[in-house]
């Protein structure tokens, strides 16, 4: 069963990998740290009903993975980890 610690590693290891990265544009560094920033969020408010946030997340996180998977393909483990991580969650 995946715990937010799980789910945080996961985006820890994402952000480094994308330093790696410098033909990063900077929709697709913005869009990764709304989605980011939506997670932690999420996490950390587990206790209401994050049903509709999640579910708008998971689209989110899904659209961005293929973005990045289509230019970045060594990010493609890590969103398919962040999305498994989730599901395990219930989120």
């Amino acid at each position: 069963m995946a715990n937010s610690r799980d789910i945080k590693t996961t985006l820890n290891e994402l952000h480094q990998e994308l330093e790696k990265t410098p033909e990063l544009d900077d929709d697709l560094r913005s869009l990764l740290q709304e989605v980011d920033d939506d997670i932690h969020a999420l996490l950390a408010s587990r206790e209401s009903n994050p049903t509709a946030e999640a579910e708008g997340l998971r689209e989110r996180l899904e659209l961005l993975a293929a973005d990045f998977a289509a230019q970045h393909p060594n990010t493609e483990r890590f969103f398919r980890e962040l999305m498994n991580a989730l599901g395990r969650m219930g989120i």
